[in-house]
């Protein structure tokens, strides 16, 4: 089923305002819009009476004038992402309209016709406090000079972050910054051990060679490649790691950090900065924060890393911020090529391929079939696999002798792992969305195909890119031939501030859902911005059950945290940990899992490993060693925001790698294949670092040690006084 699109251009204003005039009426009679508007403060009696008049000034093209588009940027209808759902972004473009048309004071004596004055304060007092018309003038620091920002785009598999890399590593101070745990940790360890080629040095004689484990697009594009296999002291850096789970610390004082994208700072000052995956910058869940980073990292350089999809947008960006900009572009340094379908037949899968399908079920569908067919051994890569469990099956992908010779995985393969793909194969080049299986996007499509070939990793020069069905295959044919499609807008995001200031523009008390929602549907922002729409209706719902004893801040911090709202065990453990935060202040780790199988099922997993000739696992047990290692996150994630409640991540810390090493075992155990394979190797430690945990015993001992040698000090002057 195709995605419904608008079938509007910005090149063609005439039909924007067509639509505009046309579909109005339709807009205001749906009840979503009328129970949203008496959660903004319009009372119910005065909702008619408004949208009527409304209605009424847009059909008679009293708001298509000219000056009137701009002025209410009636672009915006045009300015939708195959992402998204015409109801629901018409739905925000006409009520942000409404509100500006309202509020506009030449429209006072009409508006004053259908609502009283006191509702008319009240719509002007939201309006005001919604506005986000200059996102970038919130971040002081970075407006305090002029930053030098250098874009490396280009297709997977072009080196794109080769420089930016290297101009880290030669930084005095820096930060890497990219979308998941598993970049930020290689990022962290290559730096630490020398494996990244500070910029000036050229002498090939200290250098070892080339890596080609890297999950980074570090290709070498130059006689001196970025990233080596081994690490050279001279060329080491003391880096920190902070992602929303975990800290590790190398040093207090370390001038190097690598982190996920939301964990930045915007007020510490860096030489370099280096943000991966600058496409994100539109993704609707997370793309808030490369915005945040484009417009707010306090760094002298930036290196924004990603695909050409997002230089318009940054462009836009940056005209406000008065940066300079630079832009280097690369190609794809192997061949990406269609090869012929398997026609729906596994026997014709091979070594080295990688089997893309789209939901856990399907995934172990075509594991169990290709196994069966070929004989040969199947990695799984998806989203609910924890990263380091990612990162093992990856391993054992790319070993030749693991006894792993395929590797079938979601849209998870795409990013942040290294993996030596031959051929990809579509198993389906549709997705469900939510509501329905939609055709991939362009990009996805291209991000998916582009594994193949990786440079360096795999004896044939380049990839190739097939599909499952023949059916299918015009389809990604097509998608690899077009050109990439500009993003629109980039994603801004509720912040803490915005938020109490339209809580208190609300009625009393109001919800997290209507918090939310007033920034979506009613901020003013430019064009080339927008809020998030992702839906939170079932979240805020369930947070609001506890409104009554939760701050706004901390309703927040829980609706942005990485609960899984989907799953209703998870939901059972998040009732319990809100029920203890909002009654004790105080949320103990084991207590939230009684009454679950969580632990039964890992102690049983653990008994087996002891036991079990060989591994024997199914899928009732996968899932739920995953959902326990992700509420273990959830509880490391709020502890980093809420340490004096959730106080025991010390406990997470013990339990995470016993459910990873459950977790590899059950997926040996669903592997239904007699030939022998090497089980994933638990690593050492490669570098010491503390934990948050240890950070601040250190911190408290010298705090102690201070606190009683001055105390020393001011008793041995009081006696010294008395003695006088």
């Amino acid at each position: 089923m195709t995605r419904p699109q608008l079938q509007l251009s910005l090149d063609n204003p005439a039909g924007i305002i067509k639509y505009f005039e046309e579909n109005v009426k339709d807009w205001s009679d749906r009840p979503v819009l009328h129970d949203r508007l008496v959660s903004f403060g319009i009372p119910k009696g005065e909702i008619k009476p408004l949208l009527n008049l409304f209605v009424s000034e847009v059909s008679s093209g009293k708001l298509s004038s000219s000056d009137a588009y701009d002025k209410y940027t009636l672009d915006r209808f045009a300015r939708y992402t195959p992402e998204d759902l015409p109801q629901t972004y018409t739905d925000i473009v006409y009520t942000g309209i409404l509100y500006a048309w309202a509020v506009d004071p030449a429209n006072q004596v009409t508006v004053e016709k259908a609502i009283s004055p006191a509702t008319l304060t009240s719509t002007h007092r939201l309006y005001q406090a919604a506005r986000m018309e200059h996102p970038a003038d919130l971040y002081t620091c970075a407006r305090r000079a002029r930053r030098k920002v250098i874009m490396h785009v280009g297709p997977t598999n072009s080196g794109k972050t080769h420089h930016a890399l290297r101009a880290l590593a030669a930084a005095h101070s820096g930060v890497y910054a990219g979308p998941l745990r598993l970049l930020a940790h290689e990022i962290w360890e290559r730096l630490n051990l020398g494996q990244i080629v500070p910029a000036g040095v050229e002498d090939e004689a200290e250098l070892a060679p080339p890596a080609a484990d890297s999950a980074l697009d570090v290709a070498p594009i130059s006689a001196v490649p970025a990233v080596r296999s081994q690490g050279n002291p001279k060329f080491a850096r003391v880096c920190n790691m902070i992602t929303g789970e975990e800290h590790k610390i190398v040093e207090d004082d370390a001038t190097l950090e690598s982190a996920t994208v939301e964990m930045l700072s915007m007020t510490k000052m860096y030489d370099v900065a280096v943000v991966d995956e600058i496409q994100m910058i539109a993704n609707v869940e997370r793309g808030f924060a490369w915005t945040s980073a484009v417009l707010g990292l306090n760094a002298k350089e930036i290196h924004l890393c990603g695909e050409e999809t997002a230089v318009p947008l940054v462009e836009a960006l940056l005209a406000d911020t008065n940066d300079e900009l630079t832009i280097h572009r690369y190609n794809r340094l192997t061949p990406l090529s269609i090869g012929e379908s398997l026609n729906n037949d596994y026997k014709n899968v091979q070594k080295g391929d990688c089997i893309v399908t789209f939901s856990r079920n399907n995934i172990f569908g075509v594991k169990k079939a290709v196994e069966k067919s070929t004989g040969m051994k199947c990695a799984v890569v998806y989203g609910k696999l924890p990263p380091e469990i990612r990162s093992g099956q990856a391993d054992l992908f790319n070993d030749p002798n693991s006894g792993y010779d395929v590797i079938i995985g979601s849209d998870a393969i795409g990013m942040g792992l290294n993996l030596k793909i031959r051929r990809v194969i579509f198993e389906t080049v549709s997705k469900f969305d939510g509501e329905a299986q939609r055709p991939l996007s362009i990009s996805q499509t291209k991000q998916i195909a582009g594994r193949a070939g990786r440079y360096g990793m795999v004896q044939e020069k380049g990839g190739f890119a097939t599909t499952l069905s023949p059916e299918d295959l015009p389809f990604v044919q097509k998608a690899l031939d077009e050109p990439f499609i500009p993003l629109t807008a980039a994603m801004l995001g509720p912040g803490f501030e915005s938020s109490r200031a339209i809580s208190l523009a609300l009625p009393p008390s109001p919800s997290i859902q209507a918090i939310y929602d007033a920034h979506v549907y009613v901020a003013k922002t430019k064009p080339h911005f927008r809020f998030s729409s992702q839906n939170v209706n079932k979240a805020a719902k369930f947070i609001d059950q506890w409104s009554h004893a939760l701050s706004l801040d901390d309703r927040l911090t829980f609706l942005l945290s990485p609960i899984a709202w989907r799953e209703p065990l998870a939901l059972e453990v998040v009732a319990k940990i809100l029920d203890a935060f909002t009654r004790d202040l105080s949320v103990p780790l084991e207590p939230l899992f009684d009454g679950t199988d969580f632990v039964k099922t890992l102690s049983e997993v653990e008994e087996q490993m002891a036991t079990l000739p060989k591994p024997k696992s199914d899928s009732n047990t996968l899932s739920s060693l995953e959902l326990f290692h992700k509420l273990l996150g959830l509880y490391s994630w709020l502890s980093m925001r809420l340490p004096v409640a959730f106080h025991e991540p010390e406990k997470t810390d013990e339990l995470k790698p016993r459910v990873e090493r459950a977790l590899h075992w059950a997926l040996e155990g669903v592997t239904k294949n007699s030939k022998k394979s090497t089980p994933p190797t638990i690593q050492k430690r490669k570098i010491d670092y503390m934990t948050v945990v240890e950070v601040k015993k250190k911190r408290a001992e010298a705090f102690q040690k201070t606190s009683l040698k001055h105390l020393s000090q001011c008793m041995l002057e009081t006696i010294y006084c008395l003695r006088s």
